[in-house]
């Protein structure tokens, strides 16, 4: 993955930091080596999506560093927001867009997706339900996260608690855009619940406390680059 392009047939890891104060600061740019050394070994893609504060930080570590969300507005008077242009010229090649924890109006989706390509960022827009995750197609995004909420951050994984969503997913995206890069989200936890996603047709997995608050963070994000290219 070069300069915010995608490669086709590639697999694509996702670690989102959210909020966490494990991933504060030092925090990130540990997880962002680790990101590194495994996209090094295993030859996936490994994406690190850190606090806003650390996105330079990150960046500059050489880890491929996406924002975790920017706010539907241009350059400008806009106190307290963080417009596309600014998140990029901070070092982010890409952002989530509507993720469950901060979501958006239609309108806002679009502006984002349309400003994202603009910017030469990836935008990857998360959806919860296969009807969403088509009408998200729709909008002509990179990547398109599926993620049940009722899943997030319980440890219990998509590919495994609702596998049907993944497979249905699939097919219903492939019938508007063979493009779109499909990732799992919503409780992946371990390298398993990764390579049960790529066989039931992802291209990726998106993945965040597992990680954050692992004990074993290094040996967890490179198992878990392994799984997506078995």
């Amino acid at each position: 993955m070069e300069g915010g392009r995608l490669g086709k047939g590639e697999r694509y890891l996702i670690l989102n930091l959210k909020g966490y104060a494990d991933s504060f600061s030092e925090a990130s740019l540990r997880l962002a080596g680790y990101a590194r050394e495994a996209a090094i070994e295993t030859g996936a893609n490994v994406i690190v999506c850190p606090p806003e504060p650390w996105i330079q930080m990150v960046s500059d570590a050489g880890a491929v560093t996406f924002a975790q969300h920017a706010d539907p507005y241009g350059a400008g008077a806009t106190t307290g927001f963080s417009s596309l242009s600014m998140l990029r010229a901070a070092g982010a090649t890409g952002l989530l867009i509507n993720h469950s924890e901060h979501q958006l109006r239609l309108s806002e989706i679009e502006f984002l997706v349309e400003g994202a390509r603009r910017e030469g960022m990836v935008s990857v827009l998360c959806a919860d339900t296969v009807r969403t995750v088509v009408a998200a197609s729709v909008l002509q995004p990179d990547m398109v996260a599926i993620e049940p909420p009722e899943l997030i951050g319980k440890g219990i994984s998509v590919s495994k608690a609702r596998p049907e969503v993944i497979t249905d997913s699939v097919r219903a995206i492939r019938k508007v855009s063979g493009d779109v890069v499909i990732i799992a989200g919503a409780g992946i936890s371990t390298p398993e619940d990764v390579r049960r996603a790529v066989e039931l047709g992802a291209e990726g997995a998106l993945v965040a406390s597992a990680v954050v608050k692992s004990e074993r963070q290094r040996e967890l994000v490179v198992a878990m680059a392994e799984a997506l290219q078995r």
